[in-house]
């Protein structure tokens, strides 16, 4: 795909993985719309870039729809928000992991991811192709999809289902 002169989203864009995404989609010469919760250090990436700013919480079906329409006619998205605070299904003294916990983690990283590329995906469904294509979904996942360590049961089931919705959704 052809980055330079398109515009992108990046969710998760003001740091880590996304942070560098961002930066690497700029290099390339796309036009890059950050989505984040920091504010601080996502206008300062957006700055440095030469992209824009959103404060987005991806769980937040109205705030992603409108910050993807005011990102402009985006023809790439990477989705690398995500949180992965570590948390031990029972803790040192016995005491069960709170399921709001859990639900907080997958409700980010898993429902979050499938919020923003659901959305993305029935706009650009709608527009002219570029060549043979009318853009690209990038979902990050994790080795700990697979190999998730311990603390790590939320994280690790968020992201295994990442990785098992990505490919039946590019089937679609």
């Amino acid at each position: 795909m052809q980055i330079d002169g398109l515009a992108a989203i990046v969710t998760g864009g003001a740091s880590g993985l996304g942070g560098a995404t961002a930066e690497m989609l700029a290099a390339k010469g796309a036009r890059v719309a950050i989505f984040d919760l920091n504010e601080e250090l996502g206008t300062q990436k957006a700055k440095a870039i030469g992209g824009s700013f959103h404060k987005v919480n991806v769980t937040d079906e109205d705030e992603v729809t409108k910050a993807i329409e005011e990102a402009g006619k985006a023809r790439i998205l990477v989705n690398c928000a995500g949180i992965g605070p570590p948390a031990k299904v029972i803790d040192r003294d016995g005491n069960p992991l709170p399921l709001a916990k859990f639900a907080a983690i997958v409700n980010v990283n898993l429902i979050g991811t499938f919020n923003v590329l659901s959305k993305f995906a029935a706009r650009i469904q709608a527009e002219d192709p570029v060549g043979e294509e009318r853009g690209v979904i990038i979902n990050t996942a994790s080795v700990a999809a697979y190999e998730g360590q311990i603390g790590q049961a939320a994280y690790a089931a968020s992201k295994g289902g990442i990785v098992g919705m990505t490919i039946p959704i590019a089937r679609e």
